[in-house]
Parts: C-alpha cells; structure tokens; sequence
C-alpha cells in the first residue's frame, strides 16, 4: 500500500540532501550545460515553466496577510533598491573599465549587476530562516522594475542601446514570477496556511532540480562558441566576477545592521541584493550582444552559488538549525 507520509519523509530527505550540495547544482548545471549542449539546447522552451515552478512553490508558503505586511517593510525594500540598482552597476562598471578596454566585456558586467534578483536568493533565504514573504516581495519588486531598469542602465553606463521587446519580456515576466506568485498566494488564502505548509516542503527538492535544469539548458545554448574561444585571457574576467559576487554579502548585511534590521529582515536583504537572476542576463547577452558579453555573466553562473554558501556560513552560520521563534 503507498503511504504519502514515507513519501513525504523521503522527499524531505532528498531536499536536506539537495541543500548540502547546493553550490554544486549550478557549476554542475554549467558543466553538463558545455558538453551535453546537443542534448539540451532543444529544451530551451521549458525555461519559463520551470521558472514559474519555482515561484509557484515559494509562494504557496505565504498567505496574503505575511505578503501585504512584507510590503510594509519600507526600510529593507529601499536599502535593496539603493544596493542593487544603483551601487552595484555602478562598482561594477568602474572595475571593469579599469581592467578591461574591451566594451562588450564592460557592457557584460554591468548586464550582470543590473537584472533583476534572482529566485535563488528566495531558497537561500528559506534555508537559513530568512523573512520569506519579504524575500518574495523583493523578487517581484525587481522583476517589475527590471524592463525599465535594465535597459536604462546599460544603456546609460555601458553606452548601449539594448533594443529589448518589452512587450515580450513583461510576458515572460508575469508567467516566470508574477502570475505564479499570484496563484501561489492565491492558494494559500482559499486552503488555508497549514494545508499548504504540509504541501510545500515537499516541492523543495523539485524546485532545486528545476534550478539546475534551467541553468543547463541556459549554458547548453552558447557552449559551442565558448569552447571555441576558451583561453586564458578569461581569468581576470572570472575575478572580476568572483569578486563582485562575493561583495554584495559583507556590504548588503552591513546595510542591514546600520539600518537595524531584524535578522531575518537582514538574510533576506543579504540574499536578494546579492544575487541577479544571471539566466535572463545570459538572455538578453545571447540575443543583444556579441558572445564575448556572455563571458561574465558565464562565471557569475559558476560562483554565485558557492559564494553564496560561503559567506552564507561566514555570516549566518550553520544551516538548518531552527532559529528561536520570531513571528514574521
């Protein structure tokens, strides 16, 4: 006879199991994305719907009361807005005009630092006790911004006009973030918070597997024009993004102090400026620009998620453990 509870157990064991590893998925993605771009680069109609996945099942945790008070958290929202749309491009394309002459490579950068925050940061947060409606009110509030923004921004620091559909991005937008987000709060409200909190955990592992999906078929689709020009003149470029996928951490919880931030309201702060949904930089770096843009966008894939496990721990400490009772 099935029984959903060992089910349940086993899938919880599967996601404690994922969380461990979670640097490893994206570089694994990369990897597999650069010599199994044959097989995958076919699958790049399933982005969206594995994007919307992921939304879906962060919000389903989240009932309308936790979103709306999450949106009357005016402190950490602008201190995230400040970081991540105007700090960061701006370091960013400082550095990587003093180190390289090569525009596209400068445009790469600031492409890098100026796409909205990513899922990602969204489970970072829930492994380590985050503020997860304010992480999901932080993810929206930049997806919605981000047609505006980025283009502007790049067009601005990097002297490039980004001819960007808009109409279609804010499309892919509403079905990868928004309308899940909606149906998942939605949910939440008609069955009730403990229903779905008996539902959610069980997603988990799917949504880090669908993480990993996403980044290999994202690499899988630009492999054959990396391999083709691998050198090592890439290794200042991988610096340079190493670097500045190390320094939103130390600066954002920084913020977060100075500004007085509870600690939750400071992890979610953390991982959201920190982190760039890099798969829709790789987009816009793909059919915009030469392939050389996509070379720092490619090691902010690669050190993303192990920066962030690092510091993560530097600053946070072990995972896992639950943390003293704080009502969100």
């Amino acid at each position: 006879m099935f029984h959903f509870q060992t089910l349940e157990a086993r899938l919880g064991s599967l996601n404690r199991l994922l969380e461990r590893f979670m640097p490893l998925i994206t570089i694994g993605g990369v990897v597999t994305g650069l010599f199994f771009h044959r097989v995958f680069a076919p699958l790049k109609s399933f982005v969206n719907p594995l994007f919307a996945f992921i939304t879906f099942s962060s919000a389903l945790a989240i009932s309308p009361k936790r979103f709306f008070g999450a949106l009357t958290k005016i402190k950490p929202i602008v201190l995230f807005l400040l970081w991540a749309n105007l700090v960061m491009p701006l370091l960013a394309f400082a550095l990587a005009s003093l180190f390289f002459t090569e525009a596209n490579l400068v445009t790469g950068f600031v492409l890098l630092t100026s796409i909205p925050t990513a899922m990602a940061g969204y489970i970072w947060s829930g492994i380590y006790h985050g503020d997860e409606p304010l992480s999901l009110v932080l993810i929206l509030i930049s997806t919605l911004l981000g047609p505006i923004l980025t283009p502007l921004t790049v067009k601005l620091l990097a002297q490039k006009a980004v001819v960007i559909d808009t109409r279609a991005m804010i499309m892919s937008l509403l079905v990868m973030i928004v309308l899940p987000s909606l149906a998942g709060i939605l949910i939440n409200h008609a069955v009730g918070d403990e229903r779905t909190k008996k539902v959610t955990p069980s997603l988990k592992p799917f949504a880090k597997i669908a993480l990993f999906a996403i980044v290999t078929i994202n690499i899988s689709r630009i492999a054959p024009t990396l391999i083709e020009r691998a050198t090592f003149a890439y290794v200042p470029i991988a610096l340079l993004a190493a670097f500045l996928a190390f320094l939103g951490y130390p600066a954002s919880h920084t913020l977060g102090k100075i500004a007085r931030l509870s600690l939750k309201e400071s992890k979610s702060l953390t991982f959201a400026a920190s982190m760039r949904n890099i798969s829709a930089s790789m987009v816009l770096a793909i059919n915009y620009f030469p392939p050389i843009t996509a070379l720092p966008i490619i090691f902010g894939i690669v050190f993303q998620q192990s920066i962030c496990a690092i510091m993560a721990s530097v600053l946070y400490g072990p995972k896992r453990k639950e943390p003293p009772s704080e009502k969100s």
